[in-house]
This record gives structure tokens, C-alpha cells and sequence, in this order.
């Protein structure tokens, strides 16, 4: 059993029946589905609200990512996805997440994801604000 790291955030998702494949398990794009609204709720955490980054146009866009699969899900089964972010830059940054099924706390699914944030309007990478870098620095000291 692995227990809980430190996270910046903590996403819980339960399984569906319709993300199950033939094999009988979470078909493996859905993954990035329960890696991307964690992401997004970590994201709201730090203060970027879906409805502020909407109306200016600006938004999380991945340039890479990196999944290492350990263990299958099935439903009804239910995780917890810690999600922290590392290396961050003006422009980028890391998004680090593991996937723990809830009922052993065994790690199913690691994921490393390169993002950086895009200004829509101007068709540029858009700089973060001080204020977010400077929490995710405190994050990682």
C-alpha cells in the first residue's frame, strides 16, 4: 500500500461503467481525462478560475506528456489523484500527478505533463503572474 504524499491538490474520481474497455478494465485515454480535470481543479485552487480564464481567453495547453500505467482500475472502483506542480518558468512548467485507487492506496497510474499557458486572443504563450510562481516555489522548497 502507498500512502499520501504531500500534494498541492487532491482530486477524487469515481470510476464509470462506460469508461470500462473490453478487457474489463479503465481503457487507457480515460486516464488523461481524470489527470486533466484534477489538473483543472488544482488549477482553481491556485486561483485560476475556469470562468476568469475563459473570459480572457487564456488556458493550460500541453506540449508533452509521460504516463506510466502500474496498476489496472475497473469500476466501480474509485481514485485519488495528488497533483503538484514543479519547474515552473514564466511561460511553463511540470504538472505532476499520481493516480491511487481509493480502496488499497495502491498507485495505478503516474503521469508527467510539460504545459504552458496560452494567451488564445493573441496566438502566444501567455506569462503567469508573480503570485502563482511564487506559490508553487514555496511548494517545492
Amino acid at each position: 500500500m502507498i500512502t499520501q504524499t504531500k500534494a498541492f491538490h487532491n482530486t477524487e474520481i469515481t470510476v464509470l461503467w462506460s469508461h470500462m474497455d473490453a478487457n474489463g478494465h479503465v481503457n487507457n485515454g480515460i486516464y488523461q481525462s481524470y489527470f486533466d480535470e484534477a489538473r483543472m481543479q488544482a488549477l482553481e485552487k491556485a486561483g485560476f478560475s475556469i470562468a476568469q480564464m475563459r473570459s480572457e481567453q487564456i488556458g493550460p495547453v500541453i506540449l508533452e506528456a509521460h504516463l506510466t500505467y502500474h496498476k489496472p482500475l475497473s469500476h466501480p472502483d474509485s481514485v485519488r489523484i495528488e497533483t503538484n506542480f514543479r519547474d515552473g518558468s514564466k511561460f511553463k512548467g511540470k504538472v505532476v500527478q499520481s493516480m491511487y485507487r481509493i480502496s488499497d492506496g495502491e498507485l495505478v497510474c503516474r503521469a508527467e505533463f510539460l504545459a504552458l499557458f496560452f494567451d488564445f486572443k493573441k496566438k502566444r504563450p501567455y506569462a503567469l503572474p508573480d503570485e502563482f510562481l511564487n506559490l508553487f516555489q514555496n511548494l517545492e522548497s
